[in-house]
């Protein structure tokens, strides 16, 4: 059984990828603390290096690898944002890059994932089929294959997105944070309680893929068989023993958004914000700009904008 993941293992690991990521901002959002009494800041992850929060976990991994590994190339399935980070992570560090997606992936995410001069290869329909061909290269070529969540380093790469939060605003007191396999969230969270128990982080699902909404309310990891979303980046259909454990352990509540909410809010933060963002970004926005959870007056809320994206615009 692996050791409880620690506050000074995120301190060290935003140390180590400091060079590599940006410290993004704390955008406020002044319409929504009119609107509902409260006040409310947007962590700007569409403004991260190649485009989402998934940098941070990739380079955390990628940097704690032996040498020897890392030379023999990295290779990962991915839907976009960590085959894009991960190609990045190639070039920064001159290292040779496999990324394997599904046949519906967009031409925006394999033009992304080739700017940074990685190897593209489409297989499979869905991701976990993506994931058995990556595996069946590196058991070829050797190399490190890199989950794009349900990994150690990757969690606690992912974390260090709440350290800046609490150093750029102590005074908050929600996090809110939108989920698809849960890495995002299950670092964030454990992250943030660590350094302060009382702060509430709240989860948030698409309506049409509620994952781990349904893990806990069986109190097990389970495998959704219909999923009827409109935001693709969310729509994992399952997760992972180290996320599932750290989000029932540190996650206050999980909310299921509508999904005719999503596209709107997207566009009102390019309206309001100048902040171009993803569907699974604009989800977690609607879950407070709607009033998809209980909250008190005067409090301090910030929403993670996981990526970028055009469907604001």
């Amino acid at each position: 059984m692996e050791a409880p993941i620690t506050l000074p293992e995120y301190q060290e690991a935003m140390t180590r990828i400091a060079p590599y990521v940006r410290h993004t901002p704390l955008v406020e959002a002044f319409p929504w603390k009119i609107a509902h009494d409260i006040e409310v800041r947007l962590k700007a992850e569409c403004c991260q290096v190649t485009g989402s929060f998934k940098a941070r976990g990739a380079f955390n991994r990628v940097l704690n690898l032996s040498d020897a590994v890392k030379k023999q190339g990295l290779a990962t399935a991915s839907g976009g944002n960590f085959g894009a980070a991960v190609a990045y992570v190639g070039q920064r560090l001159g290292l040779p890059a496999d990324i394997f997606v599904m046949n519906t992936s967009t031409a925006l995410t394999r033009a992304r994932i080739e700017h940074y001069g990685a190897r593209l290869t489409v297989a499979g329909d869905f991701w976990d089929q993506s994931w058995d061909a990556a595996g069946a290269h590196v058991k070829t070529t050797g190399g490190a294959l890199l989950h794009p969540y349900a990994d150690r380093d990757v969690v606690i790469g992912q974390g260090t997105t709440a350290l800046e939060i609490l150093a750029d605003w102590p005074e908050v007191e929600t996090l809110v944070v939108s989920i698809g396999g849960g890495g995002l969230i299950a670092g964030i969270a454990q992250a943030a309680k660590l350094l302060n128990p009382d702060i509430r982080v709240v989860g948030v699902e698409a309506a049409g893929c509620p994952t781990l909404y349904t893990c806990r309310q069986q109190q097990k990891i389970v495998k959704l068989e219909n999923v009827k979303t409109t935001v693709p980046i969310l729509a994992a259909r399952s997760t992972e023993p180290i996320n599932f454990g750290l989000i029932e352990q540190y996650v206050d509540e999980l909310v299921l958004v509508p999904e005719n909410l999503v596209e709107a809010t997207a566009k009102e933060v390019w309206m309001q914000t100048g902040l171009a963002i993803e569907l699974g970004a604009a989800t977690a926005v609607a879950t407070v700009s709607e009033g998809c959870f209980a909250t008190r007056k005067g409090e301090k809320i910030a929403i993670v904008l996981c990526g970028g994206g055009t469907n604001g615009i």
